[in-house]
C-alpha cells in the first residue's frame, strides 16, 4: 500500500514540474503581439515600405528590400505563391504559407512561414540571412536585428537615416514603464505617443529628452527626476511600445496630457480611458 501510495505521490510530483516548464502568458505577454522591429546591415538600416516585424521570436522582412540589399536577386512565381533567393550561386526557396523549403536544392524546414502583408511578400530574416553566410545577432532593448554581411557595398537605396536614436529609445522606453507598469501593451504605446504628441506639439519641448525632464509651472514627469530613474531597466512590454510609438504606430490621437484621475477642468477633451488611465487633448 506504501509502495502504491508513494508511485502516486511520484506521479503527482513530476506531474507538476512538466507543468510548470510549460510557457504562461499573461493577456498583456508582448509576444503575442507584432512589434515594429529595426534591421541593420553593416551598421546601416535597412529601408522598407512595410514595416519588418517580430511576431513571436521571428523577424519578417519583404523579401526583396533584404535579399537586394546582400547582393541578391529574388523571383516570385505566381502559380505556385514561391519565391526563389539567389546569392553566390546559393538558391533558397520557399513559399506562401508553408514551413517547407529548400537550400541549394536540398529540401529543409522553417520555423514560421512565410506570408503576404499588404501585398508584400514578408520573408523570416534570420532563416534567409544565415542561409546566405550572414551572422545574425538580436538586440533586445532596441528590438534591433544586426545584420553582418562579407558584402560591404550595401546600396544607400536599400539604407535610411532613422529619426530617432538608441538613446530616445531608451529613454522614451524608461519613461513608459513608470507611467504605465505592465498593465497592457495599449496603456503603455499610449503613454508614448502622448509623449511623442507633445514633441510635435509648439507648446512642449521638441526632443523626448525636453519633454520628460521638463520643469514648468511644476515638474511633469516626477520619476523623471529620482535618482533610480538613470539606471531603471525598461520593462520588455514598454519598449515594445515605444518602439511601436516610434515607428508611427498611434492608438491615443492627439493626447497631450494623462492622469489616473479625471481632469474636471478637460471634461470635453476627454479622448479615451484605458486601464483607467485618462487621456487629453
Amino acid at each position: 500500500m506504501k509502495k502504491i501510495v508513494f508511485m502516486v505521490l511520484a506521479f503527482m510530483m513530476l506531474n507538476i514540474v512538466f507543468n510548470c516548464c510549460e510557457p504562461v502568458y499573461a493577456d498583456n505577454d508582448v509576444n503575442r503581439y507584432e512589434v515594429e522591429s529595426s534591421v541593420k546591415i553593416n551598421d546601416s538600416y535597412l529601408y522598407s515600405d512595410t514595416p519588418h516585424i517580430l511576431t513571436g521570436d521571428t523577424v519578417f522582412v519583404v523579401g526583396r528590400y533584404l535579399v537586394e540589399a546582400l547582393g541578391g536577386t529574388i523571383e516570385w512565381f505566381e502559380d505556385k505563391k514561391t519565391v526563389r533567393m539567389t546569392l553566390n550561386e546559393k538558391v533558397i526557396e520557399i513559399a506562401i504559407g508553408t514551413i517547407d523549403g529548400t537550400v541549394d536544392g536540398i529540401d529543409v524546414e522553417l520555423y514560421k512561414a512565410p506570408f503576404i502583408k499588404e501585398g508584400r511578400t514578408m520573408i523570416p530574416l534570420r532563416f534567409v540571412s544565415e542561409n546566405f553566410g550572414c551572422q545574425v545577432s538580436w538586440n533586445q532593448s532596441t528590438y534591433t536585428v544586426d545584420i553582418k554581411s562579407e558584402n560591404e557595398d550595401i546600396l544607400e537605396a536599400y539604407t535610411y537615416d532613422r529619426e530617432y536614436t538608441d538613446e530616445d529609445l531608451n529613454l522614451l522606453s524608461k519613461i513608459v514603464t513608470v507611467e504605465s507598469g505592465d498593465a497592457s501593451l495599449e496603456l503603455a504605446m499610449a503613454v508614448a505617443n502622448t509623449i511623442l504628441n507633445r514633441v510635435e506639439d509648439d507648446g512642449f519641448p521638441d526632443t523626448i529628452e525636453g519633454v520628460i525632464y521638463q520643469v514648468d509651472e511644476h515638474v511633469q514627469f516626477p520619476p523623471a527626476h529620482k535618482e533610480s530613474f538613470e539606471t531603471l531597466e525598461p520593462k520588455p512590454i514598454s519598449i515594445a511600445a515605444a518602439k511601436k510609438a516610434l515607428e508611427g504606430v498611434n492608438n491615443i490621437g492627439d493626447s497631450l496630457y494623462f492622469n489616473y484621475l479625471p481632469f474636471e477642468s478637460k471634461t470635453d477633451d476627454l479622448i479615451s480611458i484605458i486601464d483607467g488611465e485618462y487621456f487629453y487633448r
